[in-house]
């Protein structure tokens, strides 16, 4: 009888062994499987994941004392293709005042030009500030800001005053909020009472550069 199992137990361990051995094999092919997914390359985004609107916002900034001598046409034009003409004098209502972005990039121009008396009201700055929603991917704003000088302004000193800007910035859908601007300083300029005629001929209708721009939408 010993003999007997003996004889059945030596024919049936090369089968064990196999079967130990295939399930080694097995487990060293299940871990490298694993390894193969955790080494692939992530999935990009599709094209459709892309933003397809934004919002664009325009400040619209002028030294206060300026108001008492010049009005603005602050004109924009939206990716949508609607116009709209803010006229900006020293009755206008100020939205507000610059925001921490906005004030990041100026901060420094503004300290500097305020710290001359006649620029000081600039720590205090005229703000309106225009928010375009949902503007479409791949259009773009435009505005201008043309610059008329006020019936009857007439100066009996030296002006000196700064010309307005206008800080512009977009943000895409799902993103943060970014300045476009490409201007970052005011002009300043100075009239003599001899040279102010000359000056209101020089300015009636002129375009502010330092105002005026376009913020394209793209990705």
């Amino acid at each position: 009888m010993k003999k007997y199992y003996s004889m059945v137990f030596a024919a049936i361990r090369p089968l064990m062994f196999s079967m130990a051995f295939c399930g080694a094999i097995a487990t060293v092919f299940t871990a490298c499987s694993k390894d193969d997914d955790d080494n692939k390359t992530p999935v990009q985004p599709k094209d459709d994941q892309k933003a397809t609107k934004g919002d664009v916002t325009l400040t619209f900034v002028a030294q206060p004392k300026s108001l008492q001598y010049f009005e603005y046409d602050f004109k924009y034009i939206d990716a949508k293709g609607n116009t709209k003409t803010v006229d900006i004098d020293e009755k206008t209502q100020s939205t507000g005042s610059l925001d921490d972005l906005e004030i990041g990039f100026y901060k420094n121009t503004i300290s500097a030009l305020a710290q001359d008396p006649e620029y000081a009201d600039l720590n205090n700055p005229f703000v309106y500030r225009v928010v375009l929603k949902d503007q479409p991917v791949g259009g773009k704003v435009t505005y201008t800001t043309v610059c008329h000088v006020k019936e009857g302004a007439t100066i009996t000193e030296t002006l000196r005053y700064a010309t307005p800007l206008v800080i512009s910035s977009k943000r895409l859908e799902n993103s943060e909020r970014v300045l476009v601007s490409s201007i970052f300083s005011f002009n300043s300029q100075r009239v003599s009472p001899e040279q102010w005629n000359e000056y209101i001929t020089k300015m009636e209708g002129k375009e502010i550069r330092e105002a005026s721009g376009e913020v394209s939408l793209n990705n």
